[in-house]
C-alpha cells in the first residue's frame, strides 16, 4: 500500500494514500487538536502527538463517505510517498495505546542509510473519535 510520510524528527507517520482525496498547502494555526469551520473539520497531527512546536504546512484532505463533513489532517512537512508492503507492517503493542491509539501499525524503512521508524495512522479510528 502507498503512504504519505510526515516527518516527526527521526520518526515518520504514514498516512494511507487510499484514504486521501488530495494534499493541499494550509496556512491555518490551531489551538486545539480538533476544530471545525462551517462544514469542514481540521485535526492537527502535531498537537495530537504532543508536538505543538512542529509546523503543519500540509493539509491532507480525507475521503468522506456520503454526507460526512470534510476532514483535513494538518500535517508536518511531507517527506515522500512510499509503497510499504502489508507484511512489513506490524501491530503496535497495547502498552503504547495511550498516545498511539490512532496508530494501527509500525514498520522500519531505510532512509538516509539508517532505519527509520514509521507509525501507520488509522484515519478511520481518528475521524471516528472526533465526530
Amino acid at each position: 500500500m502507498k503512504y504519505f510520510l510526515c516527518v516527526f524528527d527521526s520518526i515518520y507517520l504514514g498516512i494511507p494514500s487510499e484514504c486521501t482525496e488530495r494534499v493541499i498547502s494550509v496556512f491555518r494555526t490551531q489551538s486545539s487538536v480538533f476544530e471545525t469551520e462551517g462544514q469542514d473539520a481540521f485535526i492537527s497531527l502535531p498537537l495530537l502527538f504532543g508536538r505543538a512546536d512542529l509546523p503543519a504546512p500540509h493539509g491532507i484532505v480525507l475521503k468522506s463517505r456520503g454526507k460526512e463533513r470534510k476532514t483535513t489532517l494538518l500535517a508536518p512537512p511531507l517527506d515522500i510517498d512510499l509503497e510499504i508492503p502489508e507484511e512489513a507492517v506490524f501491530s503496535v503493542p497495547k502498552a503504547f495505546s495511550g498516545k498511539l491509539r490512532f496508530v494501527k501499525g509500525a514498520c522500519f524503512i531505510k532512509k538516509d542509510q539508517a532505519d527509520r521508524l514509521v507509525f501507520i495512522l488509522d484515519p478511520e479510528m481518528l475521524t471516528g473519535e472526533f465526530k
